[in-house]
């Protein structure tokens, strides 16, 4: 912009709305016509009269940029689904690592008696203990979003607000709180209300990948004492997956332990796990521990989880409303838990009403032998010994 400058003074009366320095009051000219305007004395920001020119400040130069970035992703997305059939899918029919996220974002966040919005406000929650670790849950999010279970509200580049686009009881476009609602039915209610799993083999790797998860986190509190960055990949999780099938975690957080005290010790450790050097390190000591461990027959230690590691929500339903367990879930190898729990989860996956052949039961009565089913479709009774 070329301007003849004519006065140029102090105002400290005005301030810049960008940083709140003080302005300028600037009288020019350009092509002839009088041009009078605030500038910061600081960030060059510019306020004119007239209310047409536009200032050309880094900061307005930046803005202008993602509104034409954002304006323009809006133009794609809106083409896109004009080309792709929205999906709809039914709350029963996602699946059980879905409900469960889904649970663990909503239940602390729509209550009957308090006010909430409509929408998941994910830039107010990203932060909260949701599931064991960060990336995590942002994986999480953009898996649903993948699937449309999450819908953007909005069209920036990085969404904020997401509606949940699942239908409920043959209704579209469910309010937030009967969504929650039935997610509660389903997860606390003891499977009297229904099952959100299709059989239990699904619940055994969402057990596996929540308690690898508890791992990740109990490694990544330990090196953030340190100022070291950690997280796991696909060959680590299957690593830990193996030890998991006969060791508790407790067992293993003895083992990370120990060799991140190690590897600490020998300045092994970067700062930054760049191409996951110091996840492929741990995993590296972790495998040679292991092994020594089971050629000398060591007996593996146990190590309690730390209280001051945040307990996330989704363990939480998981581990002690849904399954039923307490802390004593870390001390046992996964086969030994599963041993327990697993008859239950596969007699209420598998039954259906003898009369009409539907899966919409209501538990009528559940001793420790024996089950009392009732079809909510026929309103038939079934008995069943479960042992």
């Amino acid at each position: 912009m070329l301007l003849q400058i004519l006065q140029k003074q102090l105002d400290e009366s005005t301030s810049c709305p960008l940083c709140q320095a003080s302005m300028f009051w600037i009288e020019a000219e350009q092509y002839d016509q009088a041009l009078n305007f605030h500038e910061c004395s600081h960030c060059q920001h510019r306020v004119f009269q007239d209310g047409r020119t536009n200032c050309h400040c880094d900061k307005c130069l930046v803005n202008r940029k993602k509104m034409l970035t954002e304006t323009r992703l809006q133009e794609q997305r809106k083409i896109k689904s004009k080309n792709k059939d929205n999906v709809e899918y039914r709350l029963d029919q996602i699946s059980f690592l879905n409900k469960l996220f889904l649970l663990s974002i909503l239940d602390n966040q729509v209550q009957e008696h308090t006010t909430h919005h409509e929408y998941i406000d994910w830039e107010s929650i990203k932060y909260h203990s949701i599931t064991p670790n960060y990336l995590f849950q942002n994986y999480l999010v953009k898996q649903l979003v993948k699937e449309q279970i999450l819908i953007a509200k909005d069209f920036a580049v990085e969404a904020h607000h997401y509606y949940v686009n699942v239908r409920l009881d043959g209704y579209s476009e469910p309010s937030l709180f009967s969504v929650t609602q039935q997610l509660r039915n389903w997860f606390y209610e003891n499977l009297t209300m229904g099952v959100p799993f299709k059989n239990a083999d699904e619940v055994k790797n969402v057990l596996y990948l929540a308690l690898y998860q508890e791992i990740i986190q109990f490694a990544q509190f330990y090196c953030r004492t340190w100022g070291i960055q950690i997280a796991g990949n696909n060959s680590f999780q299957t690593f830990c997956y193996r030890l998991m099938d006969s060791l508790a975690v407790g067992q293993i957080y003895y083992l990370v332990q120990t060799a991140l005290e190690y590897l600490h010790q020998q300045k092994a450790l970067q700062a930054r796990n760049e191409n996951f050097i110091n996840t492929n390190l741990l995993k590296k000591t972790l495998q040679q521990y292991r092994d020594r461990a089971v050629t000398e027959k060591w007996e593996t230690s146990t190590l309690p989880r730390p209280h001051n590691i945040p307990f996330s929500k989704m363990s939480e339903i998981l581990f002690f409303r849904f399954l039923g367990y307490d802390e004593s879930i870390f001390f046992q190898p996964i086969w030994r838990i599963w041993k327990k729990i697993e008859p239950r989860l596969s007699f209420y996956s598998q039954k259906r009403c003898m009369y009409c052949g539907s899966n919409e039961l209501t538990v009528d009565y559940d001793a420790e032998n024996y089950v009392t089913l009732c079809c909510r479709t026929c309103k038939h009774q079934d008995h069943y010994f479960t042992q």
